[in-house]
Formats: C-alpha cells, sequence, structure tokens
C-alpha cells in the first residue's frame, strides 16, 4: 500500500505556546463535541502563512499525546513532487490500520 512519508505530525510546525488560543479552544470544542448535529469535519481555511499548518498540528500533537489520533495527513507546497495527493487515502487508511487490528482486517 503506498504511503506518503513526512506527510504526517510534524512537532516542529506547532503553534508557539500560548498562541492562537481562540481557534485552538474553538477547535478543541469541536473534537470533543457529540451528537447527531455536530459536523463531522472540521474545515481550516485561510491565505498562506496564516498558521494553517501549525494549527493543525498543534491538534494533532495533543490528539496523540491524549492516545485518539488515527491519522495526520498535511499537504506541503514545497514537498509536491512527491506527489501525496495520490496518496491520501492509502496513507490514512494504513495509519488506521496500524492503531485498530479489526481495520487491519478488513483493508487485507
Amino acid at each position: 500500500m503506498t504511503y506518503a512519508e513526512a506527510a504526517g505530525l510534524d512537532t516542529r510546525k506547532e503553534c508557539l505556546p500560548g498562541t492562537r488560543k481562540e481557534i485552538l479552544s474553538q477547535i478543541t470544542d469541536w473534537v470533543n463535541s457529540t451528537g447527531d448535529n455536530v459536523p463531522r469535519v472540521l474545515w481550516l481555511s485561510g491565505p498562506a502563512g496564516k498558521g494553517k499548518s501549525a494549527i493543525a498540528h498543534t491538534i494533532a500533537k495533543w490528539r496523540k499525546d491524549v492516545g485518539g489520533l488515527g491519522s495526520c495527513y498535511c499537504f506541503d507546497q514545497q514537498r509536491e513532487a512527491d506527489r501525496r495527493h495520490e496518496k491520501i487515502f492509502s496513507t490514512v487508511a494504513r495509519d488506521l490500520a496500524d492503531h485498530d487490528p479489526e481495520m487491519r482486517r478488513e483493508l487485507a
């Protein structure tokens, strides 16, 4: 199964301590929300250089630390030659399979 190396969590790209508290709190609240009316996808968008990657890596590190990270997949303009966009589904599937034996059996 193809796998995008270096597309996952990179703790060097986290938010600086004490920054972006409001958006991080909003995302944390969303992650911890339950119920049928809670959106299943959070789309983080904005202009280049505004911290989307730092926010994503910060949230991914938090989820990893509490044992709830199934996969983290980030695009990087500097690595376009890796053609990571072609590997997103197989990479996420492999990450999930690594954490869940039942998922691994289903994907085998």
